[in-house]
């Protein structure tokens, strides 16, 4: 084995304190890349949270007006049966009403005629 000079000792000295520096920095880097990484973790499950409680909000918000609607609905078609129920009434009182037109039209036409032979004599 063969030793090495005082020179080349020196060098390798500072090749290995200048890898050591760059290790160093390089574990600060890293190092604040992990904590940067933490908080932006922390950071989303806080968001993620948010969002959830909101979904969760505007769920039951969905669901309250689903239930407003389907009683309009239940409403509308109850109102839509008893118009129903009206015009079929409206119908046969419009009928009754022809009807009984036409009949008092041919009372009147009767009492009439007599009243004119009552004169006539």
């Amino acid at each position: 084995m063969t030793r090495m000079k005082k020179h080349q000792v020196d060098d390798a000295i500072k090749y290995y304190r200048e890898i050591g520096k760059l290790a160093f920095k390089s574990n600060i880097n890293q190092n604040s890349v992990i904590k940067n990484s933490g908080n932006n973790e922390s950071k989303l499950l806080k968001m993620m949270a948010e969002d959830r409680a909101q979904i969760k909000r505007l769920n039951n918000v969905i669901d309250i007006r689903d239930r407003e609607i389907e009683e309009l609905n239940k409403k509308q078609m109850d109102l839509l049966w008893k118009l129903a129920h009206l015009q079929k009434d409206n119908g046969a009182l419009q009928e009754y009403k022809d009807n009984n037109e036409k009949e008092l039209g041919y009372w009147e036409k009767k009492i009439m005629s007599h009243i004119k032979k009552g004169k006539d004599n």
